[in-house]
């Protein structure tokens, strides 16, 4: 779908916590986080997008320049691995900072909603890797 550029490995990971903190929103059925009109001043807009920004920031800072070079190489095995390694280590650090339990669901389900997401956004350039026709 994409091609394959550093904004667009950034796109990705945008997209991919929009979409995570929608489906938490209509799971938990709380819409705190659209509620605009609770901002009143500098304070109450930093507060705001500390919350929204945090976890989509620290996944670009940390996780954008290793996917984006993963998409990049030519070595099937070193893209499989990196790109195991790339999503392990981000459920663990999701684990780390969210939950304290080894498996938690919901963390589950933002790492198969990021393997989803990177396949649609991804798809053809994986496809080229391992010679497969569309």
């Amino acid at each position: 779908m994409l091609k394959l550029k550093f904004l667009n490995v950034v796109l990705y990971i945008f997209i991919k916590y929009f979409i995570i903190f929608l489906l938490f929103m209509i799971k938990d059925n709380s819409f705190k986080l659209l509620e605009l009109n609770n901002i009143r001043n500098g304070r109450d807009l930093f507060y705001y997008l500390w919350i929204v920004l945090f976890f989509p920031v620290i996944d670009v800072i940390l996780f954008s320049v290793p996917l984006y070079y993963c998409l990049r190489t030519k070595n099937k095995i070193y893209f499989t691995v990196s790109l195991l390694a790339i999503f392990s280590i981000e459920y663990l650090m999701n684990i780390y900072f969210t939950s304290q339990k080894l498996f938690d669901i919901n963390v589950f389900l933002k790492v198969i909603i990021g393997l989803i997401l990177f396949f649609i956004f991804f798809y053809k350039n994986m496809f080229n890797k391992f010679k497969l026709k569309l």
